[in-house]
């Protein structure tokens, strides 16, 4: 009863019902001490802004167990997001050092370390570790990772490869190794690597993202096949759906909608900005008429971009072509000044987008490419790799792309930035 409970919840603070996800998780919590219940009941009231309370929840539920990785992770991102800094994970810290043989503990502790930028204190916990059960393949592939983000090529391919070839089955261990390989330049032999997991998987969005990376590398020209920046990135300007009078004010409903979504605090470990917030549910289920309004508004261009998909029936983008799609997701994004996205790809998706919702007056103009999307430049630095397009923002304009290519935004020096991002999946 519990799990299906927590279920329930996790779909009410999918829709945006944070109101009724706590009334869910408080009798479920009278009811049950659970740690999977204490967790969903913390998140519940953080996303429902009630943080001092989901800080008292969960603090009280580590203590009643400690050892709890699920519980430990929730607590250090609410910290984190409620401003900790450095301090959000010490009593995770704590937990790992008290059991110092329980692997689930260890790698949640050192992955949120990590996303956190301390890779130093990931990297102890990782290595303290491998060095208690050198034959653990998760310990290492994980340090490999790590290792391989902090340029620390030569020995992330020393790991990465020697997991690699004890699993040679495993395709993200393969894909770890083909990354390191493409930071080292050895874009030929990352191909060869590539070859049969995209033989296998050919809707597999990373290894798309790697085979791209290693044809520009190599200067082959199956690379502008595979990543048509020219014709796969394209912009609308969205009609205002009915009942607004133009886009612009279409946009100052939207934003006040989007405004209240928002969560408070530091930006999520797990996405890609920097110096903003994020909505933490998917706005597809939103009841809200202005965003169901928005959603209703998108069918059009995103018919138009998949109708334009012409050609051979092979390339990773137009091959998933059918004759509908969905909306896989939806979100927002408020970046304050400084703000930008990390360069990343979206692996669960098919097409991406940017819908910019409202910018700063001082985008544009003397401020040159500020605040501006890019496309191409891999998040860590790959020789022969760097920026192949850029498109500029303006209100009310959508731009969509596929999901495999490498995306992120040029920060910005003042003023708000909001946009209302989605995926698609064939259907």
């Amino acid at each position: 009863m519990s799990r299906e409970l927590v279920e329930q919840a996790r779909d009410l603070l999918a829709g945006g019902r944070s109101g009724e996800a706590v009334e869910l998780m408080e009798k479920a919590a009278a009811a049950s001490g659970a740690p999977s219940v204490q967790t969903m009941f913390g998140y519940a009231l953080y996303h429902d802004g009630r943080i001092a309370d989901a800080r008292r929840v969960l603090s009280a539920a580590v203590e009643r167990f400690p050892f709890d990785a699920g519980l430990h992770e929730a607590n250090a991102r609410m910290l984190w997001m409620d401003g900790a800094g450095e301090r959000f994970a010490d009593a995770f810290l704590a937990a790992v050092a008290a059991r110092q043989g329980d692997l689930a503990l260890r790698l949640k502790c050192a992955d949120l370390l990590r996303l956190a930028d301390n890779h130093a204190a990931a990297e102890q916990l990782l290595r303290d570790g491998v060095a208690r059960d050198p034959r653990d393949p998760t310990l290492a592939a994980t340090l490999g990772i790590l290792l391989d983000e902090r340029g620390r090529l030569d020995e992330a391919l020393s790991i990465n490869g020697a997991v690699a070839r004890a699993f040679p089955q495993a395709v993200a261990l393969q894909l770890n190794l083909a990354h390191t390989l493409l930071r080292l330049g050895r874009g030929r032999e990352a191909l060869a690597l590539l070859a049969p997991v995209r033989a296998a998987m050919p809707d597999l969005q990373p290894a798309i993202t790697y085979e791209g990376m290693a044809l520009k590398q190599l200067g082959d020209p199956r690379h502008d096949w595979v990543c048509n920046y020219k014709d796969h990135v394209q912009a609308f300007d969205l009609d205002a759906p009915r009942g607004f009078a133009d886009i612009g004010a279409f946009n100052a409903a939207l934003g006040a909608s989007l405004r209240g979504m928002l969560d408070a605090g530091d930006h999520p470990l797990d996405q890609s900005l920097r110096w903003g917030a994020q909505t933490s549910y998917n706005l597809k289920f939103s009841t809200d008429p202005v965003i169901r309004a928005y959603f209703a508004a998108l069918e059009a261009p995103v018919t138009v971009y998949i109708d334009s998909l012409r050609g051979d029936a092979a390339h990773p983008l137009v091959g998933r072509r059918t004759k509908g799609f969905a909306f896989s997701g939806g979100w927002s994004v408020l970046l304050r000044p400084g703000g930008f996205h990390v360069n990343h790809t979206h692996p669960e998706g098919w097409i991406s987008s940017s819908y910019y919702v409202s910018l700063p007056k001082s985008m544009g103009g003397a401020s040159g490419q500020e605040g501006w999307i890019k496309f191409g430049e891999p998040r860590w630095a790959v020789p022969g790799c760097g920026i192949e397009r850029v498109v500029e923002p303006r209100e009310g304009r959508l731009v969509l792309f596929p999901s495999f290519m490498w995306h992120g935004t040029i920060p910005f020096s003042s003023g708000e930035r909001m946009t209302a991002p989605f995926d698609v999946v064939p259907v």
